[in-house]
């Protein structure tokens, strides 16, 4: 892995229904003290992009347990990269499709055990499509509303943490500006 490419780290289940409470400033200063340079962060779920730092085997479990230490609670951490996240971008469910309803769920497992009869039972609107480390989730009634939603962690049973594709398209645009500006893109 280049040292110099920049990533993007997505929290799971932080700042969500008052649980798990994470000041953005707090976390990225918590990532600045890990040795991550131009740290920046995303709207309060726990995204940021950072250029440097350890591989990733290293740095997802020295952010667990620094939020752990720092705030009590140790959350999923998923480091992803840009053809990552582009990669979530290319949905299937056509360009009438808001980007707001579609969701990525980025999966720990690239090829979880996945229970799709679970989803289909409790099919409302929604579609899916399942990919190696990613579930694409169209949810045209809204995320709050579908229950194939709310079983996914039954039906997949990796950690997981969802973005929509408003979420997924910023950070993407975050990533590029990075790699025009170290001269990589």
């Amino acid at each position: 892995m280049n040292q110099t490419e920049a990533r993007a780290v997505l929290l799971r289940g932080v700042n969500v229904g008052g649980a798990n409470r994470l000041p953005m400033a707090g976390f990225r200063g918590l990532l600045e003290a890990l040795g991550l340079r131009d740290v920046e962060t995303f709207i309060q779920s726990g995204n940021a992009v950072f250029a440097g730092g350890p591989p990733d085997a290293a740095l997802a479990p020295a952010i667990r347990e620094a939020i752990r230490a720092a705030h009590g609670f140790a959350p999923e951490v998923f480091l992803l990269r840009l053809p990552a996240l582009e990669a979530a971008l290319d949905h299937p469910f056509g360009p009438e499709a808001d980007p707001a309803r579609i969701h990525a769920v980025f999966l720990a497992d690239p090829a979880p055990a996945f229970d799709e009869a679970r989803l289909l039972a409790l099919r409302q609107d929604e579609a899916w499509c399942l990919r190696p480390g990613l579930l694409l989730l169209h949810t045209p009634s809204g995320l709050g509303r579908s229950k194939p939603a709310a079983a996914l962690p039954r039906a997949l049973r990796t950690p997981q943490t969802a973005r929509n594709l408003k979420t997924v398209a910023a950070l993407a645009g975050l990533l590029r500006s990075r790699s025009r500006e170290d001269g990589a893109g």
